[in-house]
């Protein structure tokens, strides 16, 4: 085959993994109330096609990763589509919210495949000289898909054609299987012989669940004490989770590697930062354009786009800039960027014109745009080739959570303070800066305790 045939095919699925995954993880929510009163549940039962799809994901990708070493990348995530599409089409066709819920978890199994192998497919399929604009192609992907997915749902429900929010999936699936599946006959793919650790599975998967219920409670003042016992409870499974995995020989997460490789744990850290200030990002700003500058939701829907603008444009600019030897030098500036930008916001008077914050979002995604890219290709350039999967899906989960994480914390700060919106987007913005100067001037001591 071709190679450049072959690095454009890999470039597509990986591309189309990584948009259909993070489309689907927003585009479900502007539809709650509407299947709210479709299916005539309570509002906690409809949540659950957004909590059910998220867990699935959080809790599937890692296993995925360690899966996609050990059979291949492009078998994973010929199976992530293959799910990811049936369950799409059953999610169309559910005709109880029971049924949406079950169609939902597998769609999440199906999003942590495609999410685990996205970036190792790159990393071990493409040519080294077209991976750099592979990854920043990734980089576009995974900005698009969390803005996309709330915009075509919301026209999707003015058409009254709610199904299609999930059949929209369909022909993206696959196109995308048949060209993973012409890869699979063609290509050879390196892998191990690494057992899946089945314990450290279920143990993860335990403390998933409950820092993620845990933060999507933290917002509710009436179930606080519940939140914080949840999340105290994932604290302690993940103290055991480590005194069990450290010891292993196919640990589920390698912390031998991660101890021997601290470079690594930096970058981790840095992708911390950054998730949690794009959720932070894209929660705050639409409360300020509708209640302190009064607009419309049309205009504010508009307006909010900056930071997806300069991160869709910048991904694709620092991606023909980087030759590869640079990923550390970008993710510095980008997190710079990143910073001034929410200093920026900080200091945001509603005195001045509303395009002030759109510019400082724009700002925010030229510092995402150079930040992400680099930050992943130095991720998977400090792992070995051999566990280029459990990198990537390491690499994924740990965003997620901080995705999470960056959302549960706005949303109290908003519930703390519901009559001083002002103050309520000033702490969430400090909050934000604190952890991205962390990360940029390495105050975390990343040596881990034996």
């Amino acid at each position: 085959m071709n190679k450049r045939i072959q690095d454009s095919l890999i470039t597509i699925i990986a591309g189309l993994g990584m948009l259909l995954s993070t489309l689907d993880t927003g585009i479900i929510n502007v539809a709650l109330s509407f299947l709210k009163e479709h299916f005539q549940t309570p509002t906690n039962t409809a949540a659950l096609t957004v909590t059910g799809y998220s867990l699935a994901l959080a809790i599937f990708i890692l296993p995925l990763g360690v899966l996609s070493d050990k059979f291949g990348k492009l078998r994973i995530s010929y199976l992530g589509f293959v799910l990811f599409g049936l369950s799409s089409l059953f999610c169309g066709f559910a005709n109880s919210i029971s049924w949406l819920i079950a169609g939902r978890i597998i769609q999440g199994i199906g999003a942590a495949a495609l999410q685990a192998t996205s970036a190792a497919l790159i990393t071990t399929l493409v040519s080294e000289k077209r991976q750099n604009s592979a990854i920043s192609i990734l980089g576009v992907m995974i900005g698009l898909g969390p803005v996309l997915g709330p915009s075509l749902g919301g026209i999707l429900l003015s058409l009254n054609s709610w199904r299609f929010i999930f059949w929209i999936n369909i022909p993206f699936a696959i196109i995308a299987s048949i060209c993973n599946h012409y890869l699979l006959r063609k290509i050879s793919e390196q892998t191990n012989s690494q057992k899946l650790d089945r314990v450290g599975t279920l143990i993860n998967a335990a403390m998933l669940i409950c820092l993620l219920l845990g933060l999507s409670l933290l917002s509710k003042p009436h179930l606080l004490m519940t939140s914080l016992v949840l999340i105290t409870m994932s604290l302690l499974i993940s103290g055991l989770f480590y005194r069990i995995e450290r010891n292993k020989s196919n640990p589920l997460v390698n912390i031998k590697e991660l101890k021997n490789n601290p470079k690594i744990i930096s970058y981790l850290f840095q992708t911390i930062a950054f998730g949690f200030a794009s959720a932070v990002i894209f929660l705050l700003p639409p409360f300020i354009f509708e209640q302190l500058y009064h607009l419309g939701v049309g205009l504010t829907g508009f307006l909010v786009l900056g930071a997806p603008a300069g991160l869709v444009i910048f991904s694709r600019v620092s991606g023909k800039l980087n030759n590869g030897h640079k990923n550390k030098m970008f993710s510095r500036l980008g997190l710079k960027i990143i910073c001034l930008s929410l200093v920026f916001l900080l200091l945001l008077n509603p005195k001045w014109p509303y395009l002030f914050l759109t510019l400082g979002l724009f700002i925010y995604g030229i510092g995402g745009g150079y930040f992400q890219p680099a930050n992943i290709s130095s991720i998977m350039q400090a792992s070995p080739i051999e566990i280029q999967g459990s990198a990537g899906a390491l690499q994924r989960m740990v965003q997620n959570v901080a995705i999470s994480s960056g959302s549960a914390i706005g949303a109290a700060c908003l519930n703390l303070w519901p009559n001083n919106l002002l103050l309520a987007t000033r702490v969430g913005w400090a909050i934000t800066i604190v952890l991205v100067i962390c990360s940029l001037i390495g105050v975390i001591n990343f040596k881990i305790i034996k």
